[in-house]
C-alpha cells in the first residue's frame, strides 16, 4: 500500500494540527454525575460502565481487571487451537484477490484527513475509538467534524472539559450514541488527569506490548477492539482489528468458529494472520464488506464471493 501510506501521511498532517501537547490544568468541573448502565452494541459490548455506583474506583477498578483477565488470557496462544484456519496461504490468497478489487477505494479513504495512517498522540486515538464505537465511520466522522466546528479540534481538551458533559453530547449528537459516549470521554479525561496529572498518554510509547495494552483497557469504554486501534493506528504494534465488517466476513469464510465471539475472533485472528498482512488486510476487508453481495452487512446470502470461492478452490 505504498500509495496508500503517501497519502495517508498528508492526511495524518491535517489531523495535527491541532496538537494535543497543550495540556492545561482541568477546571474544577466534576464528571462525578451517576451514569446509568447501557447496552453497547459493539465488539467491546461487554463492559459496563459502573459509574452508578457509589464508589466508582473500585468499581472501576473489578472492570478494568476483568478486561485484563479476558486479554490476557489468549494474548498468546489462540482460543481455538484445534481450529487451523485462516492458513497463511488463504490470507494471502484473500490479500491478492482483494488489493486488486478495493485498493482503490482504500487509497480514497486515506485521502480524508479524519482518516490518517497515524495518530499521534496516544489519549487523541483513544477519543477517535469511542467516537467509531458501534456507528459507521461516516457517523464518527460527522462527529469528529462537529467537534471541529465547535471547540476548534477533536482534541481541544480544556474547552472540551470546561464546556462540560451536556455541551459535548450536543456536540456528537450528529454521530449518534451521544450520550454514551459523551459521558465515555468526559471518565476518560478524568481518569487520566487523576493518574497523571495532564492530559497526555504518550508514555505508553515507551511500554511494550503488554503493559501498553493493560494500561489502555483500564480505562472506562476501552476494551480489546478499541485499545487495538489504539496499538495500531498511534503506538504503530500492527495488530489485527476486528470490526463489524472483519467478524462477518470471517464468519462467511470460514475463519472462525461460527460461535466465536468478537473478542475471541480477534485473539485468534491476531495470532492466524501473518504480520505484514495485518495493516492491508484489515482495511481490505473493510472495503469489501461494505460492498459485496454475499458478505455486506444485511444480506440474506445467496450471492458469491469472489474471495470465499477462491478460498474453496484452493483446499
Amino acid at each position: 500500500m505504498r500509495q496508500s501510506h503517501r497519502l495517508a501521511a498528508k492526511a495524518a498532517q491535517a489531523v495535527a494540527v491541532q496538537p494535543t501537547t497543550k495540556k492545561r490544568s482541568a477546571s474544577t468541573q466534576s464528571t462525578d454525575t451517576p451514569q446509568k448502565r447501557v447496552k453497547v452494541q459493539s465488539s467491546d459490548a461487554y463492559l459496563v460502565d459502573n459509574t452508578s455506583e457509589p464508589d466508582t474506583s473500585k468499581a472501576d477498578d473489578r472492570l478494568a481487571e476483568k478486561k485484563w483477565q479476558a486479554w490476557s488470557a489468549h494474548a498468546t496462544t489462540t482460543p481455538f487451537p484445534s481450529f487451523g484456519h485462516p492458513t497463511h496461504q488463504e490470507c494471502r490468497i484473500a490479500h491478492n484477490i482483494l488489493k486488486e478489487k478495493h485498493q482503490a477505494a482504500v487509497d480514497q479513504e486515506f485521502t480524508d484527513p479524519n482518516t490518517p495512517e497515524t495518530i499521534h498522540h496516544v489519549l487523541d486515538a483513544m477519543v477517535v475509538a469511542i467516537l467509531s464505537q458501534a456507528t459507521s465511520w461516516s457517523n464518527a466522522k460527522r462527529a469528529m467534524n462537529s467537534m471541529k466546528a465547535v471547540y476548534g479540534s477533536i482534541f481541544e481538551y480544556d474547552a472540551i472539559w470546561t464546556g462540560g458533559v451536556e455541551k459535548l453530547q450536543e456536540t456528537l449528537r450528529c454521530g449518534g450514541l451521544h450520550v454514551r459516549k459523551s459521558k465515555l470521554i468526559m471518565a476518560i479525561l478524568e481518569q487520566v488527569k487523576a493518574r497523571h496529572g495532564e492530559w497526555n498518554l504518550d508514555h505508553l510509547f515507551q511500554k511494550g506490548d503488554e503493559d501498553a495494552m493493560q494500561e489502555l483497557i483500564s480505562y472506562k469504554g476501552i476494551g480489546p477492539k478499541s485499545a487495538s486501534v489504539v496499538m495500531g493506528w498511534c503506538l504503530k504494534r500492527n495488530p489485527f482489528t476486528v470490526d463489524t465488517h472483519v467478524y462477518r466476513l470471517a464468519g462467511i469464510w470460514g475463519w472462525r468458529p461460527n460461535e466465536a465471539s468478537r473478542e475471541k475472533t480477534q485473539s485468534h485472528l491476531e495470532l492466524m494472520i501473518p504480520k505484514e498482512l495485518k495493516f492491508d488486510l484489515h482495511f481490505l476487508m473493510i472495503a469489501h464488506g461494505r460492498v459485496c453481495p454475499q458478505c455486506r452487512g444485511g444480506s440474506k446470502g445467496g450471492h458469491s464471493c469472489i474471495v470465499l470461492e477462491a478460498l474453496k478452490a484452493s483446499k
